[in-house]
Parts: C-alpha cells; sequence; structure tokens
C-alpha cells in the first residue's frame, strides 16, 4: 500500500509570503536610506573646526600722543597714562580711556596750542574714549580716531574718522560737533549715530539713531535715517538701526545683506583673509545673528546651516 505524501500545514505557504514580503520592504527600506545618505546635505559635525577654531578680536588699541610716543592699551596699566593740552589721559579699565579737562586749563593759553591725539584699533580689536567734551566713541575694529586733546570753548568741535564708530554727542550750546570720514563731513550737535567708512567698502554708511545732522552742509539726516555716501552720490532711506549698531553690543547682525559685507566685518574682527572658491558667492544674500565674541567656528556654522555655504579653515585663511 503506497504512503501518502506528507502535507504541509495550511499556514506554512502563508507565513512563508509574509517572511518574503518582510524581507523585500526591508531591502527596498535600505536602498532608499542609501539614496537619502548619500544625496542629502550631511549634519555638521561639532569638532569640524576644532584644531583649526579662531578666536574673536578684544579690546586692543594704540593711543598715539601729540609728541609722536605711542602707548599699548592693551598692556597699559589702569591709571594716569599721560598729561596733554590741560588734560589727563586716563585708562579707566580694560577697553575705556577718558580725557579729564583741568579747570585751570580751560582759561589759560594751553588750549590754544592743543596737541592732536589719534586711537586706532588693529583688526581684531575694539576700543571706547571719552573725549575731552565728554563724548563717548566706540572704535570698531581696523578704525582710526584722531581728535584733539583740548576742545576749543566755543569752537566747532572736530575730529577725523577712518574705519567705523559710534559716537554719544555730549550738547554744548552753540558749539556743534563735525565728523569728517573719507570726503564726508557731517555736522551735530546732541545725537547718537554710528559711521561706517571703510576704505575697501562701496560706501559711507552714516546711521542717526538719535537728533539731527547735516552731511555735507546741505543734506539733513533725522534720527532713525541712514546716508548711503557712494562715490559722492548721497541715498538717505529709513534705517535698520539695530543691524547698523549690533556690532557695538557685541553681535553680527545682518538681515538679507550680501555674503561679502558679512564676510568682511568677519574678516576684520577675526583678523583673517577670506578667499572665494565660487566667484558668484559673494553676491549671495544671507541673514545672520550671532554673538561676535564667540569663535569663528559658531559664526561660520550659523551660516552653513542654511545650506548654500561651506567653509574651511587654512591658517588664518
Amino acid at each position: 500500500m503506497s504512503e501518502e505524501p506528507e502535507k504541509k500545514p495550511i499556514f506554512y505557504d502563508r507565513w512563508a509570503f509574509r517572511y518574503l514580503a518582510i524581507a523585500c520592504l526591508a531591502l527596498i527600506a535600505c536602498a532608499i536610506g542609501a539614496i537619502f545618505y548619500n544625496h542629502h546635505p550631511k549634519p555638521l559635525k561639532e569638532n569640524r573646526f576644532a584644531k583649526r577654531d579662531i578666536h574673536a578680536g578684544s579690546s586692543r588699541a594704540i593711543l598715539t600722543l601729540a609728541s609722536g610716543k605711542k602707548i599699548s592699551l592693551d598692556e597699559a596699566p589702569n591709571g594716569v597714562l599721560a598729561e596733554e593740552s590741560g588734560a589727563s589721559i586716563v585708562r579707566t579699565g580694560s577697553g575705556q580711556i577718558t580725557y579729564a579737562v583741568h579747570e585751570k586749563a580751560l582759561n589759560s593759553d594751553t588750549v590754544k596750542n592743543v596737541g592732536i591725539n589719534s586711537l586706532e584699533t588693529p583688526l581684531g580689536g575694539q576700543y571706547q574714549v571719552r573725549l575731552p567734551d565728554g563724548t563717548k566713541v566706540w572704535l570698531n575694529a581696523a578704525s582710526k580716531l584722531t581728535y584733539p586733546a583740548s576742545f576749543d570753548p566755543g569752537a566747532e568741535r572736530k575730529v577725523e574718522l577712518k574705519g567705523e564708530a559710534y559716537f554719544e554727542i555730549a550738547q554744548i550750546a552753540n558749539t556743534p560737533f563735525v565728523v569728517f570720514s573719507g570726503k564726508q563731513r557731517i555736522e551735530v550737535e546732541a545725537a547718537r549715530l554710528n559711521i561706517s567708512s571703510y576704505v575697501n567698502d562701496e560706501a559711507i554708511k552714516t546711521t542717526l539713531l538719535e537728533g539731527m545732522g547735516r552731511i555735507n552742509s546741505d543734506n539733513i539726516i533725522k534720527s532713525g535715517q541712514q546716508a548711503i555716501n557712494k562715490k559722492g552720490n548721497l541715498e538717505i532711506i529709513p534705517a535698520n538701526t539695530k543691524e547698523a549698531v549690533a556690532w557695538k553690543n557685541g553681535l553680527f547682525l545682518f538681515e538679507d545683506e550680501s555674503l561679502e559685507t558679512i564676510m568682511k566685518s568677519i574678516s576684520r574682527w577675526y583678523n583673517v583673509e577670506i578667499i572665494y572658491a565660487n566667484e558668484n558667492a559673494p553676491k549671495e544674500l544671507f541673514s545672520l545673528s550671532v554673538s561676535r565674541f564667540d569663535n569663528i567656528s559658531s559664526t561660520l556654522k550659523s551660516l552653513e546651516n542654511t545650506g548654500f555655504v561651506r567653509f574651511k579653515i587654512k591658517g588664518e585663511k
């Protein structure tokens, strides 16, 4: 009597099919994952710049006296640094000097033979000075302010700026404060303003936060306005005052600015050279809001997170 073939349980074929289907789906999922991994931008590693990071700038400047003597302010002790034209020059703390004019000097011939001083910050430096009239000035990196050690009472208070500075002008009745920067002359009385006039920038930008001023005699600028002086052509527009003075408040703050403009600020503050691998990159617009006192890696990562730009650090480039 022949044996009947062994019958397999009815669930055998059903579960075999299910296992096969699951295996196929797993293979498809792996394939899709591989494609996504190879073509999607990979997340930035936190330590990618670790071995080549660059520290932020700090309070550094050189004070040049009327005699020609130069004083490195980041190395100078607190206290009286010098006497000039009836005023004591005092380092009051890290990042600040002040001019204290003696009352007797105001009524003497001292102020008639006033000496000219200058305060200059290097790349990666900033400093603050309180001028003899009480005006406060914050000087950005790679900038120079030239001014008298004492102002002649009743006469225009004149200073010269190269680079960028924020001014809080002390009010003195009938005594205008005049800032010369490039080929621009701005006259104010009591005001708060920021002037950016770097020689490698396309324009001089004057932003008025408070008060009223006059540029090149016949152009009036009011609070909340910005004057853009490009090769003698002056345009006055509504100002983004927060962006204009962000550097003074310890921030990089840019809204829809060209990468070139942003990288110039980064270059001056971190003392680095910028090289573009793509000639069209400088024209691209970006927004940025980060602390100026973080290492350069934090600033670069913020820009890289847009997905449109990548950076490499080689030495100081």
